[in-house]
């Protein structure tokens, strides 16, 4: 009989010895009364306040930012009347109280944000969540000096643009592999995925010093080299280009701020997917039930059903695992792995739904009459950008085998 039950079951009696009881080793102490805090469970219940913002956001996106959808991707770019109205509801670039905003999100509440905005298009969601990304790591982890230069510069009645370049050509998911350099006050690299490099008036870009991961802020008046406009696949409303940095710049103090800053930087490309898989899925479910085949909704059919199935599945275990990576960047807990496994999962629900759904859709999935197959076109975008197949898989495997 194990010894692990000793306090229940005891090892046979030997004649003439009083029983002997197992003594717990370190190992069942550490189990029994040293469960990881990451452990403790976490509400999954939307506050009050959560829940109105996603109601305001789910009637923004859905009226303004779906009907604007085709006309935004063939524009290039987002239209300036709908960051002016994102802007106004306060969910582009949130700031403090004392720099002008209405107060701060926490990562779950952001993350929710990104989701619903993405529910109403992806392309637009990544333009209008990236577009204050800075804002929010000056925030966490700027100097004093850096926020007083440029958060209030957020909070003006004109939007304000702003990148965080953290994805390169190699290095998308993984940043223990940067290859741009952080040198004191210096930065040298190639950056890919940038949004709005030509019209920002305050960029950070992430590199790796001595010392590991590191940030500089780039104001807008520096001359850096946009190599060229990237001609993407999707996320067209979201302009993007490829930019060389050999500049100096401002330092963003290091520490676990800066790292818990990048990583809620990161992981807001998992929320954009997790609401690109949801508008996909939603969609699909629908038409399967109006459209009819053979006298009845293809639904009721097996191979459309168990499709729709499996993207239920893959939706909830997305957002599930978003979420959680969200409350450990709140408690300040997140490692890189959390976020690499977050967004692997959401990517891949983005993807598995564009795919299916265009499926389910059959004939009409396929042509532009239906945004199916720009869902599909805007997740595949996505993973491209943070790269979570092979960089996110050997990232969690590190964490797992360290």
């Amino acid at each position: 009989m194990s010894r692990h039950f000793g306090a229940i079951f005891r090892d046979p009696l030997v004649p003439g010895e009083e029983p002997r009881r197992y003594t717990p080793t370190k190992l069942d102490r550490a189990v029994k009364y040293r469960q990881p805090e990451s452990w403790m469970p976490f509400d999954l219940q939307p506050t009050d306040e959560q829940k109105a913002l996603r109601n305001t956001l789910h009637d923004f996106a859905a009226e303004v930012l779906r009907a604007a959808a085709r006309s935004c991707e063939e524009a290039g770019r987002t239209s300036p009347e709908i960051v002016r109205q994102a802007h106004e509801i306060g969910v582009t670039a949130p700031l403090a109280e004392e720099f002008g905003g209405g107060g701060v999100f926490d990562a779950v509440t952001h993350c929710m944000v990104a989701e619903e905005l993405a529910w109403g298009d992806p392309g637009i969601a990544y333009h209008l969540v990236g577009s204050g990304a800075a804002a929010m790591v000056l925030g966490l982890a700027g100097s004093a000096s850096q926020k007083q230069a440029y958060l209030a510069g957020f909070a003006d009645a004109e939007p304000a643009a702003s990148y965080v370049a953290i994805g390169e050509k190699v290095a998308a998911a993984d940043l223990e592999a940067l290859e741009t350099a952080v040198d004191g006050d210096k930065v040298s690299g190639t950056k890919y995925g940038v949004l709005d490099a030509p019209a920002a008036f305050v960029g950070v870009v992430v590199g790796r010093s001595d010392d590991g991961i590191a940030a500089v802020v780039v104001d807008g008046s520096t001359d850096v080299d946009i190599v060229k406009r990237e001609d993407k696949l999707g996320l067209e409303a979201a302009p993007t280009s490829v930019v060389r940095f050999d500049v100096a710049a401002d330092a963003i103090p290091s520490g676990r701020e800066l790292t818990q800053a990048i990583l809620r930087t990161k992981l807001l490309t998992g929320a954009v997917a997790l609401g690109c898989a949801r508008a996909a899925l939603e969609y699909a479910s629908r038409y399967a039930t109006e459209r009819e085949a053979f006298g009845k909704p293809i639904g009721a059919f097996q191979a459309i059903s168990f499709k729709i199935a499996d993207m239920a599945i893959a939706v909830d275990a997305a957002r599930l695992s978003v979420w959680r990576a969200a409350w450990k960047l709140d408690r300040g807990e997140a490692t890189l792995a959390d976020v690499a496994e977050a967004n692997g999962t959401a990517l891949a629900a983005a993807i598995r739904c564009g795919d299916d759904g265009v499926q389910v859709l059959g004939g009409h999935g396929y042509i532009r009459d239906h945004p199916v197959e720009k869902w599909f076109r805007d997740a595949v975008t996505l993973s491209v950008f943070d790269a979570p197949d092979v960089v996110g898989d050997m990232t969690v495997a590190r964490s797992v085998t360290a």
